[in-house]
């Protein structure tokens, strides 16, 4: 770990660090891609009615319903004078209900988040560090990912215990996490992996 005390560029990790570091940061990009997957399942679309409703529960959006294919039947011709005939028309599926998220699971969710999440930032955010990018640039995406991601983590509560009117903070988190995290990914494996230009040629005087 002397390369965080001393940080020095991240071109200059050994072959074995670049390898170790690789396959830690490409683990952490299936992760963001399950989660996204994972998100849009729960909550359908980035809004906070849509958080809202997974948390507090409600009627989830219904699917539209095919419509019956009556063309090329044969047609039937009923006595004036017969009974009615009530044929089944075209109904809209019911909605299906979301029940209201359990007090208890939604804490332990934070609980565990808590502690895990905060480790993950602070190893991403020191290679992350070793890059060749400004110091600024690279405090102002730290700050994003910090607080994105405090903030997503808090939203679940305020939407829960709170309520619904702080389900605008899912999706906003969710890009703000996305804008912070995708370059602490990203760009340390390019720098780790991108071609070097050749050192020039010292001939003696």
């Amino acid at each position: 770990m002397r390369q965080f005390a001393r940080p020095f560029p991240i071109t200059r990790l050994s072959l074995e660090a670049r390898v170790l570091y690789t396959g830690f940061l490409l683990f952490l990009v299936l992760g963001f891609v399950s989660s996204a997957w994972l998100y849009a399942d729960s909550f359908g679309r980035l809004s906070g009615q849509s958080a809202a409703e997974y948390y507090r529960g409600g009627a989830a959006p219904a699917e539209p319903t095919a419509k019956a294919d009556t063309a090329g039947g044969p047609a039937l011709e009923l006595p004036s004078d017969g009974p009615a005939l009530e044929l089944p028309g075209e109904t809209a599926a019911a909605a299906p209900m979301r029940l209201e998220k359990p007090a208890r699971q939604v804490m332990e969710t934070f609980h565990f988040h808590l502690f895990t999440v905060p480790v993950v930032l602070l190893i991403v955010g020191h290679l992350f560090m070793l890059t060749a990018l400004s110091t600024r640039l690279k405090v102002g995406v730290i700050t994003v990912a910090s607080v994105a991601t405090f903030v997503h983590l808090l939203a679940p509560l305020l939407v829960r215990f709170v309520g619904p009117q702080w389900g605008w903070l899912m999706p906003v988190s969710v890009v703000g996490a996305a804008v912070g995290w995708l370059p602490m990914l990203l760009w340390p494996l390019w720098e780790m992996w991108r071609p070097m230009p050749a050192a020039p040629e010292v001939t003696a005087g």
